[in-house]
């Protein structure tokens, strides 16, 4: 099915290159999961795909048109920052956000009431933004990006400070919208957020997607069944019983893993290491952290 599609698009500042070559395929219902470290061009590529700035190479199509002024009227936008209107009520900066996309009348009221219910915001339709907390600002911003029922919704790291409750009812607006065959492109830094809402992820790495796929597809990549994560007071030692177990041995996140060839018990675990002199350990499914530090090259 025809969707968002982004290629070879390149974007340069000075003599400094934020994208290089960027490609990713969005589709109906779906929910892509932009995943990137702080400065990995995530906020460049929303930024092209929503016209802020101009590649340098490449180009953007929805339905397999170019994605001019006309096509971005059904592109709903959700910015890091709560961008509202806070002396107006949640209602009212519906209205007034749907009213710039055209929507006038019953059927502007219509599309209100139905994106309030959507996002459960009921018990504060008629409360000013000022009054709101941070995690339902968030909402409404995210309500506001998707009142004119767009086909492509994007959301810059949405849920960036806060607490786990506010995440948690994003998420759950975020996986509604796969109901309304909303396609959703998500950026964002969080593997659990990553994990919670998308159906495919694409790690941003120096400008380009470096591996790309369904979460299976991408645990996948990383030639283990389990991860063992290994404290010790003695990495060499550790480093060497993994050559003669023929075991893999990574550092993640700043942990020493070990990469198990089949799921195991700690006590098993103990035993393969021998004398290596162990102060904790700990067995844990493969995660999409591990294979996005598996990308950027944070290993042993």
């Amino acid at each position: 099915m025809p969707g968002l599609d982004v290629s070879g698009v390149t974007k340069r500042f000075g003599e400094r290159e934020v994208l290089r070559g960027l490609d990713l395929n969005l589709r109906p219902g779906q929910t892509y999961g932009l995943l990137g470290s702080n400065g990995a061009g995530k906020t460049t590529a929303m930024n092209i795909i929503t016209g802020l700035l101009d590649q340098d190479e490449g180009t953007v199509t929805l339905e397999g048109a170019p994605l001019n002024a006309d096509a971005r009227a059904v592109v709903g936008v959700v910015p890091q920052e709560v961008a509202l209107y806070h002396h107006l009520t949640c209602r009212e900066n519906l209205r007034f956000f749907g009213s710039i996309y055209r929507l006038r009348g019953s059927a502007l009221g219509r599309r209100v009431d139905a994106v309030i219910e959507l996002c459960q915001l009921e018990e504060y339709a008629d409360t000013p933004v000022s009054s709101l907390s941070g995690g339902w600002r968030h909402r409404v911003n995210i309500a506001v990006g998707m009142v004119h029922q767009p086909k492509v919704l994007l959301l810059d790291e949405p849920t960036t400070g806060q607490d786990i409750e506010a995440r948690y009812r994003l998420w759950s607006v975020i996986r509604s919208l796969r109901d309304q065959d909303t396609a959703v492109l998500l950026s964002t830094h969080m593997m659990e957020e990553a994990e919670a809402v998308c159906d495919r992820v694409g790690i941003l790495h120096r400008g380009r997607i470096e591996r790309e796929g369904t979460l299976d597809e991408l645990y996948a990549t990383i030639p283990a069944a389990e991860m063992a994560e290994v404290e010790t007071d003695d990495p060499s030692a550790l480093e060497r019983r993994a050559g003669e177990l023929g075991l893999g041995l990574r550092r993640y996140g700043g942990k020493l893993t070990v990469l198990l060839p089949e799921r195991s018990t700690l006590s098993d675990v103990v035993a393969r290491l021998g004398r290596v002199p162990i102060r904790s350990l700990a067995l844990r499914p493969v995660g999409l952290q591990h294979v996005f530090f598996d990308v950027v090259g944070s290993r042993v």
